[in-house]
C-alpha cells in the first residue's frame, strides 16, 4: 500500500508542480482533491471514505488529467481499493471526445488487454486495467440557459469481459468469453438556484448486457441521481465545492430483487448516497 501512495503522490505532484510553473496564453491547469463519504460511480458503490486528487494539464482544447482514489473497500478500513485514472481529451464548441484508462494496481501491467483463461476468470487471477473511449456534449457551453449534458462511453480494452454458454439455461457451463464492450449513455441537466447552489438529476443507462448491468440484462436504467452543490469562490484563488448525492441503481430490478441482499460495501447496491466536499485551484 506504502507503494502505491507513493507511486500515485509522485506523480499527481510532478503534473501539479509542471501546472504551477507553467504561464502562456491559451494553457489551462487545475490540481485539487475530493473527500467523500463513499465513491459512487455511474449507479455503483465502488469504497467508503475517498480522498480523490486530481490534476489536469491542458492547451488550446487538448488536455490530459490524472485522477486517484484512495480508499477502503469499505469502512472496516481493511482492504482498501487504490485506483489511478489517466484521460487524454480534446473539446471544441462543447464537444469533448477522448479516451480514459483506468488501473487499480492489482499487480499486472499497466496496458495488460490479454483474454484470460476460463480457469483464470473464474479464479479471479487475470488483469482488471480497462480503457473507455467516450464523447460527452455539454450544451451549456453554446446555450447558457441549457446546461445539458450527454455522455456516451464504450469500454475497448481490459477487463469487459462476459461469458459464453453451450447451454443459455446452464450458467455452470461456461465455453468461453468474448468481450462486451460494455457502454454507458447519461443525461444530465444542471439546475442553477440561488446562493451559488445547484441541484443536478442525472440518468445513466446501458444498452445491452454489460458491466454496468452485471453482464446479466439487455438495456438497463442503472443510475438514477440527484447531486445538490453548493460552491464558492475565494477570493479568485481557490473554490470550494460542497455536495450531497443520493443515487439509485435500478439494474436488474423486479419483484423478487427489489433490495439485494447482498454486501453493502460493492457493486449491486439499489441505493447509494454520499457527502463530499472539493477543494480546486
Amino acid at each position: 500500500m506504502k507503494k502505491i501512495f507513493t507511486f500515485v503522490v509522485a506523480a499527481m505532484t510532478a503534473i501539479s508542480s509542471f501546472a504551477w510553473s507553467y504561464e502562456t496564453p491559451g494553457f489551462e491547469w487545475s490540481v485539487g482533491a475530493d473527500i467523500t463519504s463513499s465513491y459512487l460511480w455511474r449507479g455503483m458503490k465502488y469504497g467508503g471514505v475517498a480522498f480523490q486528487p486530481d490534476v489536469s494539464i491542458g492547451y488550446a482544447g487538448l488536455s490530459i488529467e490524472a485522477w486517484a482514489n484512495l480508499s477502503p473497500k469499505d469502512n472496516t478500513w481493511k482492504v482498501f481499493n487504490p485506483e489511478l485514472d489517466i484521460t487524454l481529451q480534446y473539446s471544441v464548441a462543447g464537444l469533448t471526445v477522448g479516451a480514459t484508462h483506468y488501473y487499480y494496481f492489482d499487480g499486472t501491467r499497466y496496458f495488460d488487454y490479454r483474454k484470460p483463461s476460463i480457469a483464470a476468470y473464474e479464479a479471479g487471477e487475470y488483469a482488471t486495467n480497462q480503457t473507455e473511449v467516450f464523447a460527452k456534449f455539454e450544451l451549456g457551453e453554446i446555450l447558457e440557459n441549457v446546461p445539458l449534458t450527454v455522455l456516451w462511453s464504450t469500454f475497448v480494452g481490459g477487463d469487459d469481459w462476459k461469458e459464453k454458454y453451450e447451454d443459455p439455461t446452464d450458467d455452470e457451463a461456461i465455453t468461453g468469453l468474448e468481450r462486451a464492450f460494455s457502454s454507458y449513455l447519461e443525461v444530465s441537466y444542471e439546475i442553477g438556484l440561488p446562493l451559488g447552489f445547484s441541484l443536478t438529476p442525472t440518468v445513466g443507462m446501458t444498452p445491452w448486457a454489460s458491466f454496468y448491468n452485471y453482464y446479466k440484462d439487455a438495456f438497463s436504467v442503472n443510475n438514477v441521481s440527484l447531486k445538490l452543490n453548493w460552491e464558492v469562490g475565494i477570493k479568485d484563488v481557490f473554490t470550494i465545492d460542497v455536495y450531497g448525492i443520493a443515487m439509485l441503481n435500478t439494474a436488474g430490478i423486479n419483484k423478487d430483487n427489489v433490495w439485494p441482499a447482498i454486501s453493502r460495501s460493492y457493486g449491486e447496491q439499489r441505493l447509494n448516497l454520499a457527502v463530499g466536499a472539493g477543494f480546486w485551484f
